[in-house]
């Protein structure tokens, strides 16, 4: 066995940044990480490649650390996050965010600020309301995905009365015909759709 092939034996996440290195995924799930290891931190300051995706699925993780800002343009993690980082603010480039799966109270203010994001999944957290007056930094938003959270009632009617730009996706549980009447909405198979 040379050393190469036993250092990814000893430390699958090497393996899994030289296969980063060269499709610009960096693909960290089900790894079993409580935190991002600084060794993963050093090979994406170094890969000398654009690391533009970062799936951190599946692992043990109760926050991210804020040395995670770096350009990435899609971010995936299905932990036990209750908050994500303010630094997160500084991912300029992310178009896609999926924060879906966590423990997330709220939707973190900082999601908003991201001027290219295009794509927010926060199913399947306890969010029981978003600030819908707080402006949203993204000309780009097309989707944001709230289906199996914990939204008030009352702030289901509010939402529903408050024009957006995007399309919202809710359970269709949440939704009925007595609570609200718009032609513009739709029943779809992946829940209620507010266009």
């Amino acid at each position: 066995m040379d050393q190469e092939t036993l250092m990814n034996a000893v430390n699958p996440l090497i393996s899994k940044c030289q296969i980063a290195s060269s499709t610009g995924i960096l693909d960290l799930n089900d790894s079993q990480l409580t935190e991002i290891p600084d060794e993963v931190f050093n090979f994406m300051s170094n890969a000398g490649t654009e690391i533009k995706h970062c799936d951190l699925s599946g692992n043990l993780m109760e926050e991210i650390q804020p040395k995670l800002a770096l350009d990435f343009k899609f971010i995936t993690t299905h932990n036990l996050l209750a908050t994500l980082p303010k630094e997160i603010g500084n991912l300029r480039a992310l178009e896609s965010l999926d924060i879906s799966c966590n423990y997330l109270f709220e939707l973190p203010d900082v999601v908003f600020k991201l001027p290219h994001l295009i794509y927010l999944y926060a199913q399947d957290n306890f969010i029981t309301e978003i600030d819908v007056e707080k402006p949203i930094e993204s000309d780009n938003l097309a989707l944001v995905d709230l289906r199996y959270n914990t939204l008030e009632p009352e702030f289901l009617r509010k939402l529903m009365n408050t024009p957006t730009t995007f399309r919202l996706v809710l359970n269709d549980a949440d939704m009925t015909e007595n609570d609200f009447d718009d032609d513009d909405d739709q029943d779809d198979d992946d829940g209620f759709i507010k266009n």
